[in-house]
This record gives C-alpha cells, structure tokens and sequence, in this order.
C-alpha cells in the first residue's frame, strides 16, 4: 500500500469522525489494521490491493468507535465509597490497541476474497 492510499483512508475516516478525530489514534489504527489484514490474508502490506481499502477504513472506524478511543473522558474504573472517577490515558488506549485483533467476524467474509495461501 502506497502512501497516497493510505493517506486516502486517513482522511476518509477523520472525514466519518468528524471534530472526534485524533490524527495519532487513526494514524496507529490504520497500521494496525493493514497489518492485521496483511496477516489474515496473507498478502504483504505494500501489496494489499486497491479493492480492499474501504474493508480497511471500515475496519478502522469500527476498532475506533467501538472501543470509545475518540471519547477524551473515556472512564476506566468508578467507585462508590468516597466517589472516585478515573479517566483513561491515551497511553492506556495504546496498550488495549495491541491486544485487540481488529479482524472481526464482521470482515472475514470480505477479506477472505482477497485470501492467498501462506508460502
């Protein structure tokens, strides 16, 4: 994937985020992303086709929104007692990235068009 391409997909999902977007979670999402997919479908990521770009940005959006990375007021724990409210850090969303695995049953039948055998 060239730069232009994956400029394009940035730009599309800031474009979908809207004010929520955070140029450096949509920058790690799309990397993640297009490496999750290279290994699913085991096509290097400089030779992901074109065709695959909005499963891609899709794909993004989903990891972005679903784990409230745009929400800057993202709670992370609550307590009753003395009423205590801890906000997530951007460094703790980083961490959760790199456990999440971002190809979903929701993209298998998508990528697995685009699915080469291992070599």
């Amino acid at each position: 994937m060239n730069d232009e391409r994956k400029k394009e997909i940035k730009d599309k999902i800031a474009q979908l985020l809207g004010d929520k977007a955070n140029n450096d979670l949509i920058d790690f999402s799309v990397d993640r992303v297009n490496q999750a997919v290279a290994n699913f479908t085991n096509i290097p990521v400089d030779e992901l086709p074109p065709e695959i770009d909005s499963t891609i940005t899709a794909m993004c959006l989903q990891l972005i929104q679903t784990h409230e990375w745009t929400n800057n007021d993202a709670v992370n724990s609550i307590s009753e007692g003395d009423v205590s409210v801890n906000f997530g850090s951007p460094a703790e969303i980083y961490a959760q990235v790199q456990k999440l695995n971002p190809v979903t049953d929701d993209f298998i039948s998508d990528l697995i068009h685009f699915r080469r055998l291992p070599r």
